[in-house]
């Protein structure tokens, strides 16, 4: 879950993006950054701890990303550890891509089902449910024996349940 603190650098960030053009490039950009960073123990130590200096840890991320990214992830950088905000990089990737995904009308949706889908099947779902949110889908499937049949999909925070093991209890509770 994203925090308010995130979502609020998170929307500065994507009004740049989005004003320049670069929406795509900064998400990739921050995607790579954050990817390098908790990928990297030692990495993520330096960047989280508190009494390193913003200064040290400006020439750090110079070094390591000023000729992988554009100029605008880079900026961000140096904003985030001069505010003492860079603990939250993954959170406000995370709401980055959220922005992102909402200006270009697509949505994540989780797809829980007890057997594995084909791709015809996520396509499917992914039209179908498409339709209903008046979104483009991209559809990540998760395997769960334990619904017993049937799918949930999660949109957002919208939950669709329609496995067997929610309509078992809904029945015995009715029982």
């Amino acid at each position: 879950m994203s925090s308010a603190v995130g979502k609020r650098y998170a929307r500065a960030l994507f009004e740049v993006a989005s004003e320049r053009g670069k929406i795509d490039q900064v998400e990739a950009d921050l995607g790579a950054i954050v990817q390098a960073v908790e990928g990297n123990e030692d990495l993520k130590k330096i960047m989280q701890h508190p009494h390193i200096a913003a200064d040290a840890k400006g020439k750090l991320v110079d070094e390591l990303f000023k000729s992988h990214v554009g100029e605008e992830s880079l900026n961000f950088l140096s904003v985030l550890i001069d505010n003492g905000r860079e603990a939250q990089l993954s959170d406000i990737y995370s709401s980055f891509v959220q922005l992102a995904n909402e200006a270009r009308g697509y949505a994540d949706a989780i797809v829980t089902s007890a057997k594995p889908l084909s791709e015809e099947e996520k396509a499917e779902l992914a039209d179908k449910f498409g339709q209903k949110v008046k979104k483009k889908l991209r559809v990540t499937a998760v395997v769960d024996p334990a619904i017993l049949g049937g799918i949930i999909i999660k949109i957002g925070d919208r939950l669709y349940d329609g496995s067997l093991k929610t309509k078992l209890e809904t029945f015995a509770q009715k029982a």
